[in-house]
């Protein structure tokens, strides 16, 4: 029975008071944010039914794990508020026994929160039913989608957290314990498990460290789980989900009862039992009081109220409240912990494609710095800890029992409030003070850069210092007004929120994003690239609203008693006093002036379009100018400029002359022309009379009217002026191509175009429908015979350009560099292009670092040379030497395959830029900045990505310039696949064997990750994995069946049947086609296999039994499994029949340090059956045997490839 009441008393207590009706209103809202935010795009995509069971799930666990901090609450008042209120000396004392107290608190607990979250089902079926949401995009009603989601979610993660929050609270007697339970938790689940799972590759590690189930949930619904999957399979646990599940119930219960051992009703002042008596339970109620009398007058104390007395109570409090939580386990000890397991993962983190990078500190800062309005992982977790540590200051006095005695102290509110504030910023200088110390010591372990000392100061002490004394004194002003710790902290974290999920709630002007900047930008090359002034203005406005709150929150201190919102009105009248009303006046006047600045800079200087207006603006253009895409239209043949480049005054002119040559069969009397974005076009001169009929400079299109019509055949000359200043700055911070040290433009943001542009349109279909435009695929269908003629900027020109810059640095552009000269205190370039090159092309200019090579074609009379460049930010130098060798050996390899290279330079090019990407435009290849630290020499697997990846690079000078691919699907397979094969190739004959076992390693490391296998042929696919893991394979598979000279024969006819320019364009079926040429009638299966069906093999090997002969070979015996599967785009799978030929391998002994021994046998056998019998003999003693050794098909678990011999 007293379980029964103190059950009934604590869940009756908690449903009457408001913050759990509000955690309940918190969930509703919630999941409906998620579901209208994210998950309804996705289903007008027609990725997935809006009432899918897996969309049901993934909302779910997205709110189970932002409830964690709600629930904590509730977990940490039924455990720990006897103590907070000072009611423990009758609870303690009261004839419950401990089994009663703590199982009835809990039990009521858990119902609270169980209670809570049936507010995630409630709101999704209120949102699926009643929002107006389209029915075309829900599938049927199912009552079982809402339970299993309910039952196999809901109710564990329950359990599970307010299980390990209520035993935290009720050991450490502090409500807030529980309150870090959830911290604790919501990293497992949110941030330790993704990064387990995803970013450190432990699959299954990070499902099982997991205790929501958010990771498993996500991982089905991204990538694991197929379209038909998603919409009909409901979740339940099973694998390594279920065994975690298993898991933290088993570790809650432990919790449970480890509590129950450990807690005991001790008084926390006395630890001592209290005694059930009816005696005095002090000795002062029998102490004999002593008469005392004083003779001397008291003195007289003056009080001191100046503001030097003032800053002496700021400093004392400061120190008070900052050793108040420094010297606590979640203070500095909790901070170093944090900067030590950073410096721990720093290696892991400095990898690019698991490639080690150097450790430059610009790459260090990245990982070790951000804002707070994107936070990332890591961030996260401190911003998270500082709405805690906020909350402890507030409620510090209040707690401690010591409010009356402070609050009656002669010390002005803003003292206590800059008090607090100064504490916070004193720990967070402490913390910052670990990173930089961590991030140093990271660098000076890996080795191998130059620690930037002052860099570091200026990024964390200038810039993350900043972000975070915005966010620290937002978490205080947030709980002073709210004056309820718990309700506090989940204020905080809806801000929070809020402010990271800004965009996606339809805010997207920084100046309406409390905290919110342009990011500032860091690198060798271009150092902080003009993103400092962007960050600062933005800042300062924000520190103006910080004083603003500040001043608020002083206001409205609460002091004494009366904490009702009137009362604390009524003494906010009272406290605003001049200094007051100045100080205000200061912050106003600071928030319209800054604000005034910075919205003069990004909405009148610069143009500001959010995505809405944006979107608006790309279906405008085809609503109103689609009718002309197929009006004839002049070809772009050549192109000549003179470039005037003015770095420090971050401005840019450009005269230039198109030449336009009608290739249609009529004549054309008008001419289309598309400005460049964001850049003044003026001085349009097309050599004749012209009369402009449209001219529309919001969306970018003109058209002029010619007076004498251009012939088919006849050409015109198109001059033009473009002019760029950098103004101001836009709400996206500066302009990061035209920089003070670096410029770096592309033709194709810069300079006009010629007709209506395709690629502007809008392709979502979700947003087609919202602006009343025809659904369309995002990608033209294969088979649309009229797509097979465009190409985003197909043409081939002839180029020149004169390019001046200032005089310390040089400048990059396509072509020979014919001459270089200086005039005027500026240096110029003339370069020249000596074969026609597509239409793509980017200018450079910037202080480099230069090696050279040459490579010679030693074809018969050829005689051609090739000068092979390396423009590189200085001080880089591991990789030039070994991207010039990989790029001649390249040419060299691809020449005598492919046909000949038309140009006579090739460069590697580097821009600013931390990343690593790169592009391959005619002649000159770009590289950011990032790409020139990787260290293959540091690389465990022994493999060189950097040649690699040039190799790749190369072959698109064939694959994407020379033969340009339709836009179409597929579209992937003719550039990215064919450019990765090409490069095998090469590697494979230059370095054997051994590379290219660790490059189609490399390439099958996807194969690794949790994915579904429903997808699109290749011939049709367009995502990554298909364009450059699976096709490379498939392609490499293609030559090791037929021949690599039979498949490179069919590329060398490819690109003879589609001449540069010409079209129709390349697609897949053309490559397809020519693949089939080749292919033996007994291989036509193969062909199709791998790229007209989704096909997959599984294939096992089983142990082997080797008996010797007499003549001493060895009779090797052993049994092979194989099924052969095609799935569709929607997941459906279908077993088809098996007549395949595969290859059959037996191995010798591995010496020390070979992966796998020598092969003694590999031969191709034909598999007709699911099982089946395989004798061979073999010259020595086998060690292995395996089916498909090489992994030439598609086959997802490679392991049981491979079978021991049996001794």
């Amino acid at each position: 029975m007293k379980f029964q009441k103190i059950f009934r008393l604590e869940l009756t207590y908690q449903l009457r008071q408001v913050t759990t009706w509000l955690y309940f209103a918190v969930m509703l809202v919630l999941a409906f944010l998620f579901i209208m935010g994210n998950f309804i795009h996705d289903a007008r995509e027609g990725y997935v039914q809006l009432n899918a069971p897996v969309i049901i799930g993934v909302v779910t666990v997205l709110c189970c794990v932002f409830w964690l901090l709600m629930g904590g609450a509730v977990a940490g008042d039924a455990a720990a508020r006897d103590v907070q209120t000072r009611m423990f000396s009758l609870t303690y004392t009261s004839p419950a026994s401990k089994a009663d107290y703590l199982g009835g608190r809990f039990l009521a607990a858990f119902l609270l929160n169980v209670l809570i979250l049936l507010a995630i089902p409630i709101s999704i079926l209120l949102t699926m039913q009643f929002t107006g949401v389209e029915p075309e995009i829900m599938g049927p009603f199912r009552v079982s989608s809402y339970l299993s989601s309910y039952f196999f979610l809901v109710l564990p993660n329950a359990f599970i957290a307010t299980a390990i929050q209520f035993s935290m609270a009720a050991l450490s007697r502090k409500g807030m314990a529980s309150y870090l339970g959830g911290v604790m938790l919501f990293v497992a689940a949110y941030l330790l498990g993704q990064v387990l799972d995803a970013s450190l590759r432990k699959w299954g590690l990070g499902t099982l460290i997991d205790p929501m189930g958010f990771t498993p949930v996500m991982s089905h619904y991204s990538s694991e789980w197929s379209p038909l999957e998603m919409n009909t399979r409901l979740l339940v646990p099973e694998g390594m989900f279920l065994v975690s599940r298993i898991l933290w119930i088993c570790i809650a219960l432990g919790m449970l009862a480890f509590t129950y051992f450990r807690f005991s009703f001790i008084l926390p002042e006395t630890g001592q039992k209290r005694k059930k008596t009816n005696q005095p339970e002090t000795e002062v109620a029998a102490m004999t009081w002593l008469k005392w009398e004083r003779t001397e007058p008291l003195p007289r104390v003056r009080g001191s109220f100046s503001f030097a007395t003032h800053l002496h109570q700021v400093r004392r409090i400061t120190a008070t409240s900052f050793w108040a939580l420094a010297k606590k386990g979640t203070g500095l000890p909790l901070l170093f912990l944090i900067a030590l397991l950073v410096g721990a993962a720093m290696p892991g983190n400095l990898k690019a494609k698991g490639v080690p990078l150097l450790p430059r500190t610009d790459q260090v800062l990245t990982i070790i710095t951000a804002p707070f309005t994107e936070p990332g992982k890591f961030w996260m977790i401190l911003f998270l800890l500082l709405i805690f540590y906020a909350g402890e200051l507030v409620w510090r006095e209040r707690e401690s029992g010591l409010s009356e005695l402070s609050n009656a102290a002669p010390v002005p509110e803003w003292v206590l409030f800059l008090s607090k504030f100064s504490a916070l910023s004193f720990l967070l200088f402490s913390g910052l003070i670990f990173l930089l110390l961590s991030g140093m010591l990271s660098q000076v372990a890996i080795g191998g850069a130059q620690v930037e000392a002052g860099l570091y100061l200026k990024a964390l002490f200038g810039f993350q210092l900043v972000e975070c004394l915005l966010f620290a004194l937002l978490a205080l002003v947030v709980h002073v007004v709210v004056n309820q710790k718990y309700l506090g902290h989940l204020a905080a974290l809806l801000v929070f929120g809020c402010i990271m999920f800004a965009s996606q709630l339809g805010v997207e002007h920084k100046l309406l994003i409390f905290g919110a900047s342009p990011k500032w930008t860091y690198s060798a090359m271009a150092g902080f690239a003009n993103s400092v002034a962007p960050w600062f203005w933005f800042k300062a406005y924000w520190v103006a609203w910080a004083l603003l709150l500040a001043v608020v929150a002083r206001l409205i201190w609460v002091r004494g008693r009366e904490a009702s919102i009137k009362a604390r009105l009524q003494l906010a009248r009272h406290r605003f006093t001049r200094a007051t009303a100045f100080t205000m006046a200061l912050a106003l006047g600071g928030i319209l002036l800054l604000g005034g600045f910075v919205f003069y800079n990004t909405n009148v200087l610069n143009d500001y379009t959010n995505s809405t207006a944006s979107a608006a603006q790309r279906a405008a253009y085809e609503h109103q100018y689609k009718h002309y895409q197929n009006a004839p239209q002049p070809l772009l043949k050549g192109v000549h400029l003179r470039v005037e480049l003015y770095p420090s005054q971050r401005r840019v002119t450009i005269l230039g002359t198109y030449l336009l040559v009608n290739n249609s069969h009529v004549s054309i009397d008008s001419v289309q022309v598309a400005p460049g974005a964001g850049v003044e076009t003026t001085g349009v001169d097309f050599g004749q009379t012209t009369k402009e009929v449209l001219r529309d400079e919001e969306l970018g299109f003109r058209i002029y009217a010619l007076s004498k019509p251009l012939a088919p055949g006849d050409s015109l000359r198109l001059r033009f002026h473009v002019n760029y200043k950098v103004t101001g700055f836009a709400n996206s911070g500066a302009d990061a191509e035209v920089g003070e040290n670096s410029i770096y433009l592309r033709n194709l943001e810069w300079l006009p175009v010629i007709g209506y542009q395709p690629y502007r349109e809008l392709d979502a279909a979700a947003a087609r429908k919202d602006h009343g435009l025809a659904a369309r695929p995002a990608t033209a269908s294969l088979y649309d015979v009229a797509a097979h003629r465009y190409a985003p900027f197909p043409e081939q020109i002839r180029f020149e350009a004169i390019v001046g810059t200032e005089a310390h640095q040089q400048v990059v552009a396509p072509g020979t560099l014919r001459r270089t000269w200086t005039k005027d205190g500026r240096r110029y370039f003339h370069y020249a292009s000596d074969a026609p090159m597509r239409n793509e092309y980017a200018f450079f200019s910037t202080t480099y670092a230069v090696q050279e090579g040459k490579w010679r074609n030693t074809s018969a009379g050829s005689g051609q040379e090739v000068a092979i460049q390396m423009y590189y930010p200085p001080g880089l130098t591991q990789n030039p030497e070994r991207m010039i060798r990989s790029a001649a050996a390249s040419l060299d390899y691809y020449t005598r395959q492919f046909g000949p290279y038309p140009h006579h330079q090739l460069r590697f090019v580097a821009h600013p830029g931390n990343n690593f990407g790169n592009h391959a435009a005619s002649i000159n290849i770009t590289a950011e900045e990032g790409f020139f630290l990787m260290n293959p020499k540091a690389d465990e697997r022994g493999f060189d990505l950097v040649t690699a990846v040039v190799a790749h690079e190369v072959a698109h000078q064939w694959w994407g310039n020379q033969l340009k691919q339709a836009y179409t699907e597929g579209a992937g397979l003719i550039s990215e696949s064919l450019a990765w094969y090409s490069a095998m190739g090469m590697l494979e004959e230059q370095y054997g064997p051994a590379y290219q076992k660790k490059l189609l390693s490399f390439l099958r490391e996807e194969y690794e990750n949790p994915q579904t296998k429903a997808a699109l042929p290749l011939l049709q696919a367009d995502d990554w994995y298909q364009n450059y893991r699976k096709g490379p394979v498939a392609l490499y598979a293609m030559s090791a069946y037929i021949g690599r000279d039979q498949v490179n024969g069919a590329l060398r006819s490819l690109l003879a049947n589609h001449l540069p320019g010409k079209v129709p364009f390349a697609t897949s079926l053309d490559l397809y086609q020519e693949l089939e040429a080749v292919t033996p009638d007994s291989l036509q299966y193969l062909l199709h296999d791998l790229f007209k069906a989704n096909t997959f093999w599984d294939l096992k090997a089983g142990p082997a039994t080797a008996q010797q002969n007499k003549a001493g070979t060895w009779q090797v015996t052993f049994k092979v499994q194989a099924l052969k599967t095609v799935v569709s785009e929607l997941g459906l799978e279908k077993q088809v029949p098996l007549k395949d030929w595969m290859e059959i391998g037996i191995f010798a002994p591995a010496k020390p340090g070979e992966d796998q021994g020598k092969p003694l046998y590999l031969q191709k056998h034909l598999i007709s059956s699911k099982q089946q019998t395989i004798t061979v003999t073999v010259p020595r003693k086998p060690a292995q045997v395996g089916i498909d050794p090489n992994h030439l098909l598609v086959d997802w678990n490679l392991m049981d490839n491979f079978g021991e011999v049996k001794k």
